[in-house]
């Protein structure tokens, strides 16, 4: 009887308690897990390559935010950001940002990555850039919608973004507004190379994160510059009142001075006036009795005195009267060294008494004036007497003349400075010179140099003064040299 065979395989199969098949499980599960685990490592690789570049871009945008704090230039931030938005995209090859003009209706360029601008300008709606400009979020375009969108442009316009971008057509496009509540500021396009899928939805809400940030920078910027423009204004505003206030102020010292000056005239007059008429009867009264004295009689000697000091009243008078409306004819052409000359001779046995030393520095070529030289050389003679009261312990009294232009260079003037090394005038008395009856000194009048001042506006001039306390002063003179037939002040 023959036995029957028994297979190899399936006797090693349940041999020692089916052993063999737990290893064969326990080598699938092993399998199982090598490829679990090299799923996940793949996973974490994607995850820590995210994290890395979500690292990146955070770390842009606080290098854009530290720009902020450090530059205000925004053309350098604008570009700033075109730059680091192309590095942080792996599919980007190139962004563009423009901004919206004052009125809204165009779109420039003003920040490329390449570093090129063109005058490259869309409407709001046109191509990207216009989409973006009126869409309330970023957006992600490719494929047909995206070349449709990019066949919105003119031939021009695409010359000039190829010559801005260096490639053409690209293969997706990131685009964002820039936008401050409801104000549109301009848009920020980020254009992808030719490959799409580079370019993921997941990248929009940060390119909108650096759309929001570059809109931030551009308010900012923009409300600087309006701030600067009206604190401008501001300061131009009250430039121009505190002009207005000095002029006005000026004004009214000039109208309460001539006031004054008018009432010394006024008065001045009707003195001479009331003088002129009992004067003229006394003159005539010593004439009478001249008349009847014999020629050799002694007191003859006392009445030809006392005519010579009537006379000399009466000119005084005159003067009075001159002071108040001054007469045409008694201008003459005038030789301004001589006159100055002869006025420090009157006053030279005051400057010895008073240790003064007089310097002269006069300018030979000056041309005569046309002016009343009585008048000017009691101007004269005021400022030098008024020099040596400065200096009481003595000092230097310097006199120059030059012919100089004033303000209109066809107005030629004679300057006379006379400049003293005196005590100089205290600050609070400057604005108050020449106001008549204004004095310090203990027995003077207050209308010296408010006589002078007007007799030099009679000839068209003025005096400006220089003063500094301790170290002196210097009064200048100008009088115009062609005054013409119309000059105000010495008119009958």
């Amino acid at each position: 009887m023959k036995q029957k065979s028994v297979s190899p395989t399936r006797h090693t199969r349940r041999s020692v308690n089916g052993q063999p098949d737990d290893i064969a499980h326990l080598r699938a599960e092993l399998t199982a897990a090598y490829a679990r685990i090299a799923e996940l490592e793949a996973q974490m690789a994607v995850s820590v390559q995210r994290a890395n570049l979500a690292n990146e871009r955070l770390n842009a945008i606080l290098t854009i935010s530290a720009a902020l704090l450090i530059t205000h230039e925004i053309d350098t931030i604008l570009q700033l950001v075109v730059r680091e938005a192309v590095q942080l995209f792996p599919g980007a090859h190139g962004a563009l940002l423009f901004l919206a003009d004052q009125s809204g209706l165009r779109l420039r360029l003003v920040a490329s990555s390449s570093g090129k601008t063109t005058g490259l300008s869309l409407r709001p709606g046109q191509s990207l850039a216009g989409r973006a400009f009126l869409s309330p979020r970023a957006m992600l375009l490719a494929g047909p919608e995206l070349e449709a969108t990019l066949s919105e442009l003119s031939e021009a316009q695409l010359a000039q973004k190829k010559k801005v971008l260096g490639f053409w057509p690209p293969g997706s496009a990131l685009m964002a507004p820039l936008r401050i509540e409801d104000t549109r500021l301009g848009a920020l396009v980020l254009y992808g190379n030719q490959n799409p899928h580079l370019t993921h939805p997941r990248d929009i809400p940060f390119i909108q994160a650096l759309a929001d940030l570059t809109a931030v920078a551009i308010a900012e910027h923009r409300q600087r510059a309006r701030a600067a423009a009206l604190q401008q204004d501001l300061d131009q505003t009250q430039s121009l009142h505190a002009e207005a206030q000095a002029r006005l102020n000026a004004a009214q010292a000039q109208l309460l001075q001539s006031a004054k000056l008018a009432a010394v005239g006024e008065l001045a007059a009707s003195v001479a006036h009331e003088i002129n008429n009992p004067l003229y009867a006394a003159r005539n009264s010593l004439y009478l009795v001249e008349q009847d004295i014999p020629p050799d009689t002694p007191q003859r000697h006392f009445l030809t005195i006392a005519q010579n000091e009537l006379g000399r009243i009466a000119r005084i008078i005159t003067r009075m009267r001159d002071f108040y409306r001054p007469a045409r004819d008694e201008l003459e052409p005038t030789e301004i060294n001589d006159l100055l000359a002869e006025t420090i001779e009157l006053v030279q046995t005051h400057l010895r008494h008073g240790q003064v030393t007089v310097t002269v520095d006069f300018c030979p070529n000056l041309p005569r004036l046309i002016a009343h030289p009585d008048q000017l050389r009691q101007v004269f003679l005021n400022l030098m007497l008024n020099a040596c009261d400065a200096m009481p312990h003595g000092g230097q009294l310097h006199i120059t003349t030059e012919l100089s232009c004033e303000n209109d260079a066809d107005a030629q003037y004679v300057v006379i400075s006379i400049r003293d090394s005196g005590t100089g005038i205290n600050p609070e008395h400057m604005p108050h010179l020449f106001e008549p009856f204004y004095t310090t000194k203990p027995q003077g009048t207050g209308l010296g140099l408010a006589i002078s001042a007007h007799i030099v506006t009679q000839h068209g001039g003025h005096i400006q003064v220089e003063s500094e306390p301790g170290a002196g002063s210097t009064f200048t003179v100008l009088l115009p040299v062609d005054r013409g037939e119309k000059e105000e002040g010495v008119t009958d």
